[in-house]
């Protein structure tokens, strides 16, 4: 009889421990938080491809976190959460408990960021802030206008400029830079074929490479939502009369280390940028276009105007039929600006 006492106070002893273990367990999982050396308000991780569970723990380590690799590493494990973890930044609120952090890689909670190709923004400025954003991985520092297209995978010989759609691209933080560039890409590429299956019947450019390039000119030649189809018109229109375009933009895109002041002396000088002195649609587009202009391009008003002149900070554009009415137009702004 003493010994079935001895043994039952035994067991409860065992079991008391056992518990005292899981409750210690427990607690220095879900409750405790976990102390970071010099007690930021946050830490940042990164997660790597090919990461495993055991880096990620000794990341945190070497972050400040005052946890045992091993007992986290354990712990990823005893969740079922050890088996893949989204590549990316993680941000680790302090506090957290273990099993919040582990929760947090568990959820793929990355850290997003953002990268905004403005219209009219020339491909070798693109490349520029790409190549100088923080939030890209550059896997490529050989990135240039040289060996972009094939990296998108575009046709060969394709020239890269007019080539990736404006827009605002959000991706996890530490995304590798081709993500951005690829999806700009195949973004312009379906804008561009979208345009064009649904352009209008009196467009005078005879492929979509012609509409970008139109597009591209009418980007840089007003920011006026009202003024783009207008502007159009007056391109088409003398496109269709074989008018010389006689657009400023393709001139200066045209020159090399332009000082952002044309000249007389610009505007004579021949190079195949240069719509006063050769006929039709530059060679290539100038900027990439936004979607409005690439709209514009493919749906010109149906008017007679074969002329237009910016009318200075009003952001005004005056359209005229024939060349007398637009002198009148350029002097009056003329003697507006006090010339």
């Amino acid at each position: 009889m003493k010994f079935v006492v001895k043994l039952l106070a035994a067991c409860g002893l065992i079991a008391l421990l056992a518990f005292g273990l899981l409750g210690g367990a427990y607690y220095y999982v879900n409750v405790r938080p976990v102390p970071f050396e010099g007690n930021p308000p946050e830490v940042v991780i990164k997660v790597d491809k090919g990461s495993t569970i055991r880096s990620i723990a000794n990341s945190l380590k070497q972050a400040g976190a005052d946890v045992d690799p091993s007992i986290l590493t354990r712990a990823f494990s005893f969740y079922d959460q050890d088996k893949s973890v989204h590549v990316g930044y993680y941000r680790i609120p302090n506090p957290s408990t273990i099993r919040e952090i582990i929760d947090k890689f568990a959820s793929g909670d990355v850290i997003m960021s953002k990268f905004t190709l403005v219209e009219g923004t020339e491909t070798a400025k693109f490349l520029t802030r790409i190549k100088n954003s923080e939030d890209l991985d550059h896997a490529d520092p050989e990135l240039d206008l040289k060996t972009v297209m094939s990296v998108v995978h575009a046709p060969e010989g394709t020239h890269p400029e007019g080539q990736f759609a404006t827009d605002t691209f959000v991706f996890a933080k530490g995304s590798p830079d081709t993500l951005v560039l690829r999806r700009a890409y195949r973004e312009q590429q379906e804008r561009i074929k979208k345009a064009w299956e649904t352009r209008s019947l009196n467009v005078a450019v005879k492929s979509p490479y012609e509409l970008l390039i139109l597009a591209s000119i009418i980007e840089k030649e007003t920011g006026q939502n009202s003024d783009r189809a207008l502007v159009s018109s007056v391109f088409n229109n003398r496109l269709k009369r074989g008018m010389l375009l006689q657009t400023d933009p393709t001139v200066t895109y045209g020159i090399e280390n332009f000082n952002g002041k044309i000249t007389k002396e610009h505007l004579r000088t021949d190079h195949p940028y240069n719509t006063y002195t050769r006929p039709g649609l530059p060679p290539t587009p100038i900027c990439n276009p936004g979607l409005a202009a690439i709209e514009a391009a493919a749906h010109p008003a149906d008017t007679d105007y074969l002329y237009f002149v910016a009318m200075g900070k009003s952001g005004q554009t005056k359209f005229s039929k024939t060349l007398k009415e637009h002198n009148a137009a350029v002097q009056k702004y003329l003697r507006s600006q006090g010339l």
